[in-house]
């Protein structure tokens, strides 16, 4: 009998789903926009679109440390079973992003037009500076909200509440469409009425996900109360990867920005960059769902300290990425020339053919890139900030910006969209290298791709790790359990405490959990400690907590409930906590 890793597999794609559409909904806001910038306001309107670029990389350099910073510092003290620090680090990042915020909205109000020559609106693209200063008048009251969807997109799912995020973001996408074609159509409010349209949408949304929060059976609540810096230092330190990545993505843009300005066609192909780059934002979301779920599960199995369920989360993540990216390049590469037609209208012609090639050629690299950013979630969510860092700026900066000037005088603005491919190219041969470094021979298994910080958990041998599927399975896997633990040098009663500990849980958990009729499973993972033993068992059933069962089915009948009422009696500490739709229970004896 050992651990089947189907319940992290049945975790991981319930989660993927429900967060890639999540993220693709938040991104599709910006891409209506650009649609409807492309179509009914023309070619400058796009290019000034494009030059926006690097703005909204910036809120998302701040949304990204605090989501990925704040979610797996939280689901790593979920992991070791201790919720009121997840709670308190929740309440810190509300007190950051409310902070941020105010920032970043007041610099772009009063700046907005220094902001815009800065951004590349001067010289032979100087005429396109109301535009760019209009655009984010409109868009900066966005900001805030952006910040906060990204954040509660991460915590509500850990909460149990991933509906309402997609609600939320379905609301968000038909009202900034609808509000979109009026501006355009009806009230011809130019380049500021396309961002006022995408931030009310926004604002809408956030009060949809606010409402998570009058909830009482949750997890994070905001508090004011022993709030401490070290949080505030921890959120950012973790989250420093997705700050890497946007800020480098910011720096990245502007570049290739300029490069475009220098071309041969200049505002065309900068508006051609605003396509691709708009297309390249809502694909990319989606490799970032698959990556974002792999950092939240990758946050749980490193406060586990589960070295099995890293190997299966390495699975199923590369397994996921390459399908998922596979769809996305066939999908772009058969409806290039449509997709970049949906941001042109008849005087674009030259610009949506220029976007079609980039399209294509940029298609072919989504999977990798795919593999890379889930890589280096994953690392993040491990904790290896370093070498997820590292990954991080190449991938997004000097692997796609030095290629793109080294290639342009030859190929003019075709060599940014070749430089897409051989970037993430580049980055890919780079982790098989470190890896094999790591290992002193090719890496070929997912075990050879942990990069996990050793000492890692405790040793394999003290570990018991394994599945149970059926109600057959119970008694068998409560007589290895007693047998693993007379084999460890655990005393008879020790021995006989887990067995029954894993007996009647199990059953307990069949009973009320299975009956539904749906495929469940409960792994269990018991291991050998210094001073005791520590027994773990999950499984994705409806939620049951067995000590507050027991005071509700409280009796003075010490006959009813005997078995349950045994556990909870004799083990040193029990400790449940549900997250992520899974019933976690942690007994030590």
């Amino acid at each position: 009998m050992k651990n089947s890793g189907r319940l992290i597999n049945k975790l991981f794609r319930t989660s993927v789903l429900s967060i890639i559409l999540a993220a693709i909904a938040t991104m599709l806001g910006i891409v209506i926009d650009g649609i409807i910038i492309g179509r009914f306001l023309g070619p400058d309107s796009m290019a000034a679109y494009g030059l926006v670029t690097p703005v909204i990389n910036l809120a998302t350099v701040f949304s990204g440390i605090l989501a990925a910073g704040t979610q797996i510092v939280c689901v790593q003290h979920l992991g070791a079973g201790d919720a009121d620090k997840a709670r308190r680090v929740f309440s810190m990042c509300v007190v950051i992003t409310v902070a941020i915020a105010a920032v970043m909205m007041a610099v772009i109000l009063l700046f907005r037009g220094n902001i815009a020559v800065l951004l590349g609106a001067r010289g032979n693209s100087a005429h396109l500076r109301d535009l760019v200063s209009d655009y984010l008048l409109g868009v900066v009251f966005s900001f805030p909200c952006v910040l906060f969807l990204f954040e509660f997109n991460s915590l509500m799912r850990l909460d149990g509440d991933a509906n309402r995020v997609i609600v939320a973001v379905v609301v968000m996408t038909l009202l900034d469409v609808a509000g979109d074609i009026v501006n355009a159509l009806v009230i011809h409010g130019g380049m500021l009425g396309m961002g006022l349209t995408t931030s009310l949408s926004y604002v809408v949304a956030l009060a949809i996900m606010l409402l998570h929060f009058t909830k009482k059976d949750i997890i994070f609540k905001f508090s004011l109360k022993n709030l401490k810096i070290k949080d505030m230092t921890e959120i950012f330190a973790t989250g420093s990867s997705s700050a890497v990545g946007s800020a480098s993505s910011m720096l990245r843009n502007a570049v290739l920005n300029q490069i475009m300005v220098a071309s041969v066609l200049s505002s065309t192909a900068v508006a051609a960059l605003g396509v691709v780059n708009t297309v390249y934002n809502f694909t990319s979301s989606t490799m970032i769902g698959v990556a974002m779920t792999t950092a939240m599960i990758a946050g749980m199995v490193l406060g586990e300290q589960d070295r099995n369920a890293a190997e299966s989360l390495v699975k199923v993540t590369v397994k996921t990425a390459l399908v998922v990216g596979a769809i996305l390049t066939a999908l772009l590469l058969i409806f290039a020339d449509f997709i970049a037609g949906l941001f042109g209208s008849a005087d674009g012609a030259q610009m949506v053919s220029m976007a079609a090639k980039g399209l294509r050629i940029y298609a072919i690299s989504i999977m990798l890139y795919g593999l890379n950013v889930a890589f280096i979630n994953y690392t993040q969510g491990m904790r290896r900030m370093v070498l997820s860092d590292i990954i991080c700026f190449l991938d997004n900066f000097p692997f796609i910006v030095v290629p793109a000037l080294a290639l342009f005088g030859v190929l003019d603005a075709d060599a940014v969209w070749w430089a897409f491919l051989i970037g993430e190219s580049l980055n890919i041969i780079t982790i098989i290298v470190l890896a094999a470094i790591r290992k002193r021979g090719f890496p070929h298994r997912a075990k050879d791709f942990l990069f996990l910080k050793e000492p890692f958990g405790v040793a394999e041998e003290n570990v018991m790790d394994f599945s149970i599927e059926s109600a057959g399975d119970v008694i068998p896997a409560s007589q290895q359990v007693e047998q693993f633990c007379n084999d460890k040098g655990g005393t008879h009663k020790q021995s006989m405490m887990l067995a029954l500990f894993v007996e009647e849980l199990s059953n307990n958990i069949i009973e009320f959990g299975f009956a539904d009729n749906k495929k469940h499973s409960i792994d269990v993972r018991l291991i050998k400690l210094d001073d005791g033993w520590t027994l773990r068992m999950r499984d994705n059933c409806k939620k049951f907590d067995p000590t507050e069962w027991i005071k509700l089915h409280h009796t003075e009948d010490p006959t009813k409930n005997i078995g349950i009422r045994m556990v909870c009696g004799m083990a040193k500490d029990i400790n449940y906590l549900s997250t992520m739709d899974l019933n976690n229970i942690t007994i030590t004896i």
